[in-house]
Parts: structure tokens; C-alpha cells; sequence
């Protein structure tokens, strides 16, 4: 059943270019994660400052998914897809060399412009082919399988790095996520435009706006924007303060953080792959409420043992913080992403999936900030605050969605 879902021959090599483009987005956001325990020592921050450049790339990327979205839908899906891999080779090189907090800060801004506008255009454009092929869902499964993987070598580097470099490691970590870009640069060369984009685009930026302003299309970007910007508040969390919450958990060293942090990271590999078997046949809407509701069963529970003073073994934190993440890959780390590209229309799909990823960065920013604070108090209240927000969109997604998103094919 799955192998008749994956594509072969030509409309192999789109699926793959996309899947190694996520990784590279992905394996970028993760990057300040591991860094942040050094560069907190090598710099001096602050805990302010600690939690302004985790927040860096999710604030590019709101404003790359903001006009990233638009743009593909006016010009096209291949154009502005060079341009976010040329932003992490840059932005990598001038993370590594930098000398103070101010220069760091921007370069990681540039990071999320650049990952705005893949987590934009390559779901737009993946979508598309993946309708030629018809095929449903799994195509896009994939490529954010692949996204955990990113995730996943950025810790299993971090620690790396931290182990035989120490303090500056982080100059390390930083430009390996500029030499990850040049792979997927080359590869990009080689892809060809949209077919349902050249049959169907409008040629006006104008026009676009108004067709997206239509009635179904408001109701639809409220009904995907809501819950990734609730997933993103957990999410975002849990990847960019995983190393650090570890080393106040389980560990006393940044290698010991970063080998914990691959540890609970793993868990999602599994998780991804059953979602990509089970997308196209229990739906979106079960795997992303139960992904929601499990979730924050976990991160409650380890919240309230911690906010009670209990002595928590630190197997039992890895496994409710590897529970934690299992359950939202399992879930809405997937379906929150792929939905909207799936279900708007292709003149505004690239807008559709532009205005939902802005929501869940935003999402991401609040849970970040808001994170970065709690932790401050006590890690326990930090993880009952992302509980609820994963109750919320537990909430969220069992009474806005139906059933009609579970269709056989994308319409034009």
C-alpha cells in the first residue's frame, strides 16, 4: 500500500530535493539550541539576552512566510526558492565569525527569513506535483519526517562539537548549517516549475489578495492558523530550550545535554514514520487532536512532578519529554504544516500556506518568549504553561475541523 504512494523515476527527485531542503530548515532553526549553552558562557548573556536569540529566527520567519507565500503564487514556486537556502549559507558564516550578542542576533534573523519562506513554498510546490501524481499526504509526510531528522543531527552535532571543541563550539554548529545548504542549492538548479502553477496562477498580486480574502479562504486560514500557532508554542519551545532544560534536569555539561537531547529527539523518528503509513488512512484530523491530547499529557504530568519537588529519575524525564515529542510527530507536527498546502486552491495556495505559517510562528515566538521567562521561575511552570496550550489545541482542532480536508486530491 505505501510503495504505490511514493513516487518514482522523475517524480522522485522533486520529493527528494524538498525532503534535503526541510532537513537543512529544520537542522538551522535547531542550531541555536546547542549553541545557546556556550555561546552563554563564551558571550556572558544574560537569560534576556539567552531568550532573544532563540526567538531570532522565529521572528525571520514570520516575515519570510508573510511575503514568501504571495510572491510564489505572482511569480512562482522556483524563483524565491534559491533565494532561503542563499540566506542560510550567509547567515551561517556571519552566525559563526560573530563577536557580539547585536551581530548574532541579526544574522539569525536572516536564518528565519530564510526558513519562512521554505516552509512556504517548498509545501506549496510538493503539494502540487504531488496532485499531478495523485497521490494524498504522503509525499508531504515525508519531507517533514525529514524535518525531525534535521533537528536530530543538529543535536547529535552539538554534541559532537561540544565534546572535542568546547566553549566554541557553537562557531562549529553554526557553519555546518551553511555548508548543509550547498547540497539542496545545486539540486534546486535541476527541479522544474509547478505545472498547476503555470496553469492556474493569477497575474496579479492584487487579484491573489482579493481571492484569498474570499469568504472559504478566510474561514479556512483561521481554521489552519489556530492550531499550528498553538503546536508552535510547545514546539518551538521544546526544540530551542531542550539542551538547557537538560543540563538543569540530567546533566551537568553541555555534552551530556546534547546527547540527552538526541536521545528524546529519536523518539520522533519512529513516530514519523507511522504517520507516514497512517496519514492517508485514519486522516489529519485523529492524528493531529490525539497528537495534541497526548501531548500534553506528558508534559503535564513531568510539569507538576517537577513544580511539587519531586525527585524525578532521569529516565523518567526522558521518557516524558521523548513522549512528549513522539506524540507531536506523530500528530500536528505534521498535519498543522501540510494541510493548509493540501487544501487551498493553487492561485492562493502559496498565500493560504504564507498567512498559517506567519500564525505559527508567531505561535512559536509566544511559546519561546513565554517559555524563556517560566523556565526562569521553575522548569516545572514552564511545562505545565506548554500542557495547556497543547489542551488548547487539542480543543481547537476537535471543533473547527471536518472531514472535507480528507480528499483524494488538491483542487486548482
Amino acid at each position: 500500500m505505501l510503495s504505490r504512494n511514493i513516487a518514482s523515476g522523475r517524480e522522485l527527485f522533486p520529493l527528494t530535493v524538498s525532503s534535503l531542503s526541510i532537513l537543512v530548515a529544520s537542522f538551522n532553526i535547531a542550531t541555536i539550541s546547542v549553541a545557546l549553552g556556550p555561546l552563554k558562557s563564551y558571550m556572558e548573556l544574560s537569560g534576556e539576552q539567552v531568550t532573544y536569540l532563540a526567538s531570532a529566527v522565529l521572528i525571520g520567519a514570520m516575515f519570510g512566510a508573510a511575503f514568501s507565500g504571495i510572491i510564489s503564487d505572482r511569480f512562482g514556486r522556483i524563483g524565491i526558492l534559491m533565494l532561503d537556502l542563499i540566506t542560510f549559507v550567509i547567515a551561517g558564516i556571519g552566525s559563526a565569525f560573530s563577536t557580539q550578542f547585536y551581530e548574532l542576533f541579526l544574522f539569525r534573523l536572516l536564518v528565519g527569513v530564510g526558513v519562512g519562506i521554505d516552509y512556504v513554498v517548498i509545501f506549496a510546490y510538493l503539494s502540487e506535483v504531488e496532485a499531478i501524481a495523485g497521490r494524498h499526504g504522503t509525499g508531504l509526510a515525508i519531507v517533514m519526517f525529514f524535518a525531525n531528522f534535521g533537528i536530530l543531527l543538529s543535536y547529535g552535532a552539538g554534541a559532537i562539537f561540544s565534546l572535542y571543541i568546547g566553549l566554541e563550539s557553537w562557531r562549529y554548529i553554526f557553519i555546518t548549517g551553511a555548508l548543509f545548504a550547498i547540497v539542496p542549492i545545486i539540486l534546486r538548479l535541476k527541479i522544474q516549475e509547478s505545472e498547476e502553477w503555470r496553469k492556474f496562477h493569477i497575474e496579479s498580486i492584487r487579484t491573489i489578495f482579493k481571492k484569498f480574502m474570499e469568504k472559504k479562504n478566510r474561514g479556512d486560514a483561521l481554521k489552519f492558523s489556530l492550531p499550528w500557532f498553538l503546536y508552535q508554542i510547545s514546539d518551538q519551545s521544546l526544540t530551542l530550550f531542550l539542551p538547557i532544560l537538560l543540563v538543569a534536569l540530567i546533566g551537568n555539561s553541555f555534552y551530556s545535554a546534547d546527547t540527552g537531547s538526541v536521545v528524546v529527539k529519536l523518539f520522533t523518528i519512529p513516530a514519523s514514520l507511522i504517520t507516514v503509513i497512517l496519514i492517508s488512512r485514519v486522516g489529519r484530523k485523529f492524528l493531529q487532536s490525539s497528537g495534541f491530547f497526548l501531548r500534553s499529557i506528558m508534559l503535564g504530568l513531568l510539569g507538576f512532578l517537577l513544580l511539587v519537588n519531586v525527585a524525578v529519575p532521569s529516565y523518567i524525564t526522558v521518557l516524558l519529554l521523548g513522549g512528549a515529542f513522539f506524540f507531536g510527530a506523530l500528530g500536528p507536527d505534521k498535519t498543522t504544516v501540510i494541510s493548509p498546502a493540501e487544501s487551498f486552491s493553487t492561485s492562493v495556495r502559496g498565500t493560504g500556506q504564507g498567512i498559517s505559517e506567519m500564525f505559527g510562528r508567531m505561535g512559536g515566538l509566544t511559546g519561546v518568549i513565554a517559555y524563556g521567562y517560566l523556565r526562569l521561575l521553575a522548569p516545572g511552570i514552564g511545562l505545565i504553561f506548554l500542557s495547556i496550550t497543547c489542551a488548547l489545541g487539542f480543543a481547537t482542532t476537535s471543533i473547527l475541523f471536518g472531514w472535507k480536508i480528507e480528499r483524494d486530491r488538491i483542487s486548482p
